[in-house]
């Protein structure tokens, strides 16, 4: 079996949540709204984007 090769796979990276949004992304729910959730998401997503941009820009230097 193959494992999947992620570059730099092992480096910190920093995501600011509120609390409403890390309670969203274990599985409770906020009957209040789900924008909490969504809003996490986004985060995360933009910061994984970030994460693999610079990767690329390292792999160009390269």
């Amino acid at each position: 079996m193959e494992k999947t090769k992620i570059p730099h796979g092992d480096e910190v990276v920093t995501v600011e949540l509120t609390v409403k949004e890390l309670i969203a992304l274990t599985g409770v729910r906020l009957y209040d709204n789900n924008s909490s959730k969504i809003s996490a998401y986004k985060k995360l997503n933009h910061t994984l984007e970030k994460a693999w941009s610079a990767d690329k820009e390292d792999s160009a230097l390269a």
